[in-house]
C-alpha cells in the first residue's frame, strides 16, 4: 500500500481534478505534467518515471495532453520513462509495453501543412490519425512515433528512431526514418 500513498500525495489530486481514470498498483516517480482537459486512462500496474528518476531522458517530465474528444489509453503492466504523449485523435498502448526515456508520441502534425492555412492559424486542415502500440512492444529511448502508426505485438523500435509508418508484429525497426532491421 506504500505505492498507493505515494500516488495520493503526489498526483491523486491532479488526477481527480482532470478526471483521469486509473487502475490498481500504479507507481509514479517524479512529477507528471497533465493538460487541463485530459482524457487519460491508466490500467493496472502502470509504472511511470518522470524527470530525474531515470537518467535517460531526465531533461523532460512525462506528460500527457489531449485535445477535444481525443483519448490516451494505457494498458496494464506498462512502463513509461520521461515520455510525451499528445493526442488529437487517440493514442492506445496495449498491455506489457515498455516506453524508453525521452520518447515522443504524437498523433498529429500540430500545424496545417499548407502555408496560407498555417499562417491563418486554421486548425481545420491539421492532419491527425490514431496511434496504437500492441502488446509487449518495446520502444527504445528518444524514439519519435508519428501519426497513424501501428506498432505490432512484441516488436522492438531501436533508440532514436523516427517511426513514420506501421511496424508489423515481431520485427525490429530502427533509424530515421525507421526501417526494417530483422525479424525477432
Amino acid at each position: 500500500m506504500i505505492r498507493k500513498r505515494i500516488i495520493e500525495k503526489r498526483v491523486l489530486k491532479d488526477f481527480r481534478k482532470r478526471n483521469v481514470q486509473y487502475g490498481q498498483n500504479i507507481t509514479i516517480n517524479g512529477k507528471v505534467l497533465l493538460s487541463d482537459r485530459l482524457n487519460l486512462t491508466l490500467g493496472d500496474s502502470v509504472k511511470i518515471n518522470s524527470g530525474y528518476i531515470n537518467p535517460v531522458g531526465h531533461e523532460i517530465a512525462t506528460s500527457f495532453y489531449t485535445v477535444g474528444d481525443a483519448q490516451i489509453v494505457i494498458g496494464n503492466h506498462v512502463g513509461i520513462s520521461n515520455a510525451t504523449f499528445y493526442a488529437r485523435e487517440g493514442i492506445y498502448i496495449e498491455d506489457y509495453v515498455l516506453i524508453g526515456g525521452g520518447c515522443r508520441i504524437y498523433d498529429t502534425d500540430f500545424h496545417a501543412l499548407e502555408y496560407s492555412k498555417r499562417i491563418e492559424g486554421s486548425e481545420d486542415s491539421i492532419s491527425s490519425k490514431q496511434i496504437r502500440i500492441a502488446r509487449g512492444a518495446f520502444i527504445g529511448a528518444h524514439t519519435i512515433i508519428l501519426k497513424g502508426v501501428h506498432i505490432g505485438a512484441q516488436s522492438i523500435i531501436g533508440a532514436g528512431a523516427v517511426v513514420t509508418k506501421s511496424v508489423p508484429e515481431g520485427e525490429i525497426w530502427a533509424g530515421n526514418p525507421a526501417r526494417f532491421i530483422r525479424k525477432i
